[in-house]
């Protein structure tokens, strides 16, 4: 129950929120509340997209916004098998981030880390699970929308004890350039984790 979480911003009830969002009670400081898998989901349906015809399980996106910190959370499961495959990158669904200026589509890009030069040099599989994650946005630059997000990214499975600590914050204007991840040094990832 909410009333035992101590600490727990509790949204209001008859408040708008962004297409495709709802309130989620968390700690402002907290990076994912622990108890938000507990809470019963609403009638909000995540965005699911397969791949290819051999994938049987599809990549899900879930979305979140926070009304307490205005911060979306989006959470990308990807099918644990694609790391064992000859594949070059991993592409997100498609989510819509809310701006002053409209609704601004993103896309998420989880990409192996080359370990040769040859062909299949830059795969999963070759990379043994490694890689780096970038942010794209999917939308014409114009002057009535300035999207700059300021995002942080994380690598874990369901387990807390899978998780690694997440890395940023990076603040990017994806009018200037449609594509970002973290700094060099940050970057890299193992995805097998």
């Amino acid at each position: 129950p909410i009333e035992a979480m101590p600490g727990y911003v509790v949204p209001v009830q008859d408040m708008c929120y962004p297409a495709g969002c709802f309130a989620v009670p968390m700690d402002r400081f907290g990076r994912f509340p622990g108890a938000m898998e507990q809470l019963p989901m609403p009638d909000i349906s995540p965005i699911g997209v397969t791949t290819t015809a051999d994938n049987k399980r599809a990549q899900v996106l879930q979305r979140a916004f926070s009304v307490a910190s205005n911060v979306y959370r989006i959470r990308w499961t990807v099918d644990a098998r694609k790391l064992k495959s000859t594949d070059k990158e991993a592409v997100s669904p498609q989510f819509d981030l809310t701006f002053s200026g409209g609704v601004v589509p993103f896309k998420m890009i989880m990409r192996p880390r080359a370990v040769a030069q040859e062909r299949g040099g830059a795969s999963f599989k070759r990379s043994r699970g490694r890689g780096n994650i970038q942010l794209r946005c999917m939308a014409e630059s114009d002057d009535g929308t300035k999207p700059v997000v300021t995002f942080r990214l994380g690598v874990g499975s369901d387990k807390a004890a899978k998780q690694l600590k997440p890395r940023g914050p990076v603040r990017h204007d994806f009018s200037e350039k449609n594509i970002c991840g973290l700094p060099a040094g940050q970057d890299d990832w193992d995805f097998g984790k």
